[in-house]
């Protein structure tokens, strides 16, 4: 509990074996529920999760290949929590940042706050390709939705369990994420606003190929505006 809210937190993961024990970690002692996804992993991502007491969740839906979506969709429906968090499985996200960002929360009266790593923090350091990616997609969404957002494809979220079904999540690749925001801030009910942390090193490697992503979010962030 924390501040008289329970709080639930969910990471997708694919073949995070290795270091789940290190993400796991990071996660605040107040969190209620830790939720892992497992989206087609060919490794122990399962039980390593299970032996460290988080509730392990299976999901081996795919579009394109692609599962991250499906995975946040299923860690979204099983998170029972007031305040529901989000991460990514590979150490890059703040997560021990959480108090913060929910103080954020409830003094503003939030409901999903997305936490933006542009502009860069000290200490952040992400490839000038995935720095220009970001920056045309975020340009894209100003140009055709009238929508300012510093980070569009942010993988770290936090919002209130009474908006779970206003989200209207359904892309089960990685367009999961642009989707969510856009849905978020679009939506009458929903008060939404964006959150400045660090991003750390990635653990592993990515399983993104950067271009073929970055186009694919080009496309869909178009089709939907004119859908």
């Amino acid at each position: 509990m924390y501040r008289n809210k329970k709080v639930s937190i969910y990471f997708p993961c694919r073949n995070e074996e290795l270091h789940l024990q290190s993400v796991l970690a990071r996660v605040p002692k107040f969190v209620d529920e830790i939720i892992v996804v497992s989206n087609k992993s060919g490794d122990n991502t399962l039980s390593v999760a299970k032996n460290l007491g988080a509730i392990a969740l299976q999901d081996d839906r795919t579009l394109n290949g692609i599962g991250y979506g499906y995975a946040h969709i299923t860690g979204i429906e099983h998170a029972t929590g007031d305040i529901i968090a989000t991460a990514d499985g590979d150490l890059t996200y703040p997560i021990e940042e959480l108090p913060k960002i929910i103080d954020y929360m409830i003094d503003n009266d939030f409901d999903f706050i997305s936490c933006n790593r542009y502009p860069l923090q000290k200490d952040t350091t992400i490839s000038p390709t995935l720095r220009l990616g970001v920056f045309i997609l975020n340009m894209e969404v100003r140009l055709l939705y009238g929508i300012k957002i510093k980070d569009i494809l942010s993988g770290m979220w936090v919002f209130r369990k009474e908006i779970k079904d206003k989200l209207g999540s359904t892309m089960g690749d990685w367009n999961l994420s642009p989707q969510i925001k856009l849905n978020a801030i679009s939506h009458k009910e929903i008060k939404f606003t964006e959150y400045s942390i660090v991003q750390h090193q990635r653990a592993g490697e990515t399983k993104q190929a950067y271009w073929k992503t970055g186009f694919s979010h080009l496309w869909w962030i178009f089709k939907n505006r004119f859908k």
